[in-house]
């Protein structure tokens, strides 16, 4: 990938967590911090998908560096989102909770729940669900929910067509939250 593209990816992916850490209620983050990434147009390895890392922090949530050739669930999903919806180059992981299923179906999100025990062995889970809802249903969700046995975390995925898209549908889902506490 050129430097400019590069740029450009790393730009809209700086823009994006700057809004994600400005408006995005902290129980929105996973506990081992929340991935953001975009892939160029036809990506199809690592090296064409930059990704970040926003952390919570004791001033809220982190400024993240931008990052490219970096192997990661998130980057490989939206790999294999990219093979059955080309326009969805984006996603983030995000705290799942039966909160945020209530709300992304009431914003009228297109969702997707599977179980992470109907994934076969050997397969990746994040791989396996995408490529799983997509061939059975019109494409890739809005927000795909990975449900666990109680063992492993549960999991939540975001996807858009950019980093700002998915900011957008985050911050709104945040606020929801923060309003239905308040």
């Amino acid at each position: 990938m050129n430097e400019a593209l590069k740029e450009k990816i790393s730009r809209e992916l700086q823009e994006a967590a700057e809004r994600i850490s400005h408006e995005v209620a902290l129980e929105l983050l996973p506990d081992e911090g929340m991935e953001l990434v975009y892939a160029r147009h036809g990506a199809r390895t690592p090296d064409d998908v930059g990704s970040c890392l926003l952390f919570r922090e004791v001033e809220g949530i982190s400024r993240p560096s931008i990052r490219f050739e970096h192997p990661s669930l998130m980057v490989s999903g939206i790999l294999t989102a990219i093979r059955f919806s080309p326009e969805i180059r984006s996603a983030c992981s995000i705290r799942h909770s039966e909160k945020l299923k209530r709300i992304a179906e009431d914003m009228l999100l297109e969702t997707w729940t599977c179980t992470a025990g109907s994934i076969p062995p050997g397969v990746s889970t994040m791989d396996w669900a995408v490529a799983f809802c997509s061939e059975q249903d019109s494409g890739v969700p809005d927000v795909l929910f990975i449900e666990t046995d109680g063992k492993t975390l549960a999991q939540a995925r975001l996807f858009g067509e950019r980093p700002g898209s998915v900011a957008t549908n985050l911050i709104k889902i945040s606020q929801r939250i923060i309003d239905a506490t308040h």
